[in-house]
Formats: structure tokens, C-alpha cells, sequence
């Protein structure tokens, strides 16, 4: 029943009335967000590495795993940032 509710729902913006000055701000709007989440993924990657040189100095294993897997969580980052561009620019060719 609820199944069938939800896929009564569909949403298509129509975007050929907006003015162009709009549609280029949107457009400028996603680049923003896009380089703000690379710019923070980058410093994650930066604190990940300082962490891991720092606990290899000290000794520190806890603080080297920690630094190991926030590294590969800003690195998993950006790959899934890079892939959601990527496909969101396939799926703009093809409807356009």
C-alpha cells in the first residue's frame, strides 16, 4: 500500500521558464558546493596524513589507526564526490 503511494509521486522541474541569469547561478551555486566539499575532503586527507607522521614519531598506535582510517574515509570522499559529478554530467548529456 505504501509502495503504491510513493510511486504515485513524481516531480519533473520544468526549467525552460527560469531566466538564464538563474540558470547560470545554479549552475555556478553547484561548483561552489562541489570545490567547498573537495577543499574539505583535502583537509581531512592533510590532518589524516599530519596524524599519521605525528603517531609514527611518538609512537602512538592508536593515533596511527585513527589516522589510517579517517584517511580513508576523506579519500572515499572525494572518490564518491568525483563519481556523483561524473554521472551527473553523463545524465545532463543525455537529456539534453
Amino acid at each position: 500500500m505504501s509502495f503504491r503511494l510513493g510511486s504515485d509521486i513524481s516531480v519533473h522541474p520544468d526549467l525552460n521558464g527560469l531566466p538564464a541569469n538563474v540558470l547560470a547561478g545554479l549552475a555556478h551555486l553547484a561548483n561552489n558546493a562541489a570545490g567547498l566539499l573537495v577543499l574539505v575532503s583535502g583537509i581531512g586527507i592533510a590532518v589524516s596524513l599530519i596524524g599519521w607522521v605525528l603517531a609514527s614519531f611518538t609512537g602512538n598506535p592508536q593515533l596511527a589507526e585513527r589516522s589510517k582510517s579517517s584517511l580513508g574515509v576523506s579519500v572515499g570522499a572525494v572518490a564518491l564526490l568525483y563519481l556523483g559529478i561524473a554521472a551527473a554530467n553523463y545524465a545532463g548529456r543525455l537529456f539534453s
